[in-house]
């Protein structure tokens, strides 16, 4: 007879979320969001970095938040907490481990 792992309790189906204030907003995590982040991002600029928080927290989110309008530090501490999310790990590991993506855009 086959084995039988079970893996029911290894699974997630909660969606991740950043909280600002009162507010919550779900990050979508899934493979096809990441990976559509990962192509969006390009070589790092604003423009890609704009994008990703978009494909990443949705048009009514975005729209909302009103990025554009916001400091690049604002959207640096978006980005890490979006990427914070998608890998479930803290904002602080996180930004240890992108410690040369904050350093290269100040």
């Amino acid at each position: 007879m086959a084995k039988i792992i079970n893996i029911s309790d290894k699974l997630s189906f909660e969606k991740p979320s950043i909280q600002v204030g009162e507010k919550k907003y779900t990050v979508n995590d899934s493979l096809e969001t990441v990976m559509k982040f990962e192509e969006v991002y390009g070589d790092g600029d604003a423009t890609g970095m704009l994008e990703c928080l978009k494909v990443a927290l949705g048009q009514e989110a975005y729209d909302e938040l009103k990025f554009e309008k916001m400091s690049f530090k604002n959207i640096q501490v978006w980005f890490l907490a979006i990427n914070a999310a998608m890998q479930d790990l803290s904002y602080e590991e996180t930004e240890r481990r992108f410690h040369n993506f904050t350093a290269k855009q100040e």
